[in-house]
């Protein structure tokens, strides 16, 4: 599954196949056949894998952190280091991936939609506790707050892939910051 959550980094989840993973790996393709019945049973798969990892290193170091502003901080910050530290080839799986099929109907959109959307749930709710609580005070409605944020972790992605900028992360951790209401 590692291989095929590389490749799917590098070349998108179109692009990955058994035959491709199985020359990858230098198996037969019999030998990865057995392992997936269909490249979408592939693609879902390399979906749970990347949302595992995803919060392996994102929502595990953090889960025990005071929810509200405490924690969505310091899941942000894990986030936007996670995505510039490069934890794929190509970069971040589940940006990668969400990219790639945020325009396409289908049950691969709908399973990558549907891990995103976990992960939006867990940042909307410290941050809708942070503001019951007095924590935070965003100028922007909480949805387009997440959103922004959201959006940062997009942008950490790119600018270390695609323009091999040096701490992409420290510049979207001010300015979440800044969305937060924290001057």
């Amino acid at each position: 599954m590692r291989e095929a959550a590389e490749g799917a980094s590098e070349i998108g989840l179109e692009g990955i196949s058994i035959g491709s993973l199985a020359s990858r790996l230098g198996m037969s393709k019999a030998g990865v056949a057995g392992h997936f019945k269909s490249k979408q049973e592939l693609q879902m798969e390399v979906i749970e894998y990347g949302a595992k990892d995803f919060a392996e290193k994102i929502w595990q170091p953090n889960a025990d952190l005071q929810p509200g502003r405490e924690r969505l901080l310091a899941c942000l910050d894990t986030w936007y280091a996670y995505s510039a530290g490069s934890p794929f080839r190509g970069g971040c799986l589940m940006t990668s991936i969400s990219t790639e099929f945020d325009g396409r109907p289908g049950p691969v959109r709908e399973a990558i939609a549907t891990s995103w959307g976990g992960w939006t749930r867990v940042l909307r709710n410290d941050l809708d506790r942070a503001i019951e609580t007095g924590e935070l005070a965003p100028p922007l409605a909480p949805a387009d707050t997440i959103t922004a944020i959201e959006s940062l972790a997009a942008g950490v992605n790119q600018q270390t892939q695609l323009f091999n900028s040096r701490h992409p992360e420290k510049t979207a951790s001010a300015a979440a910051r800044v969305l937060l209401g924290i001057l």
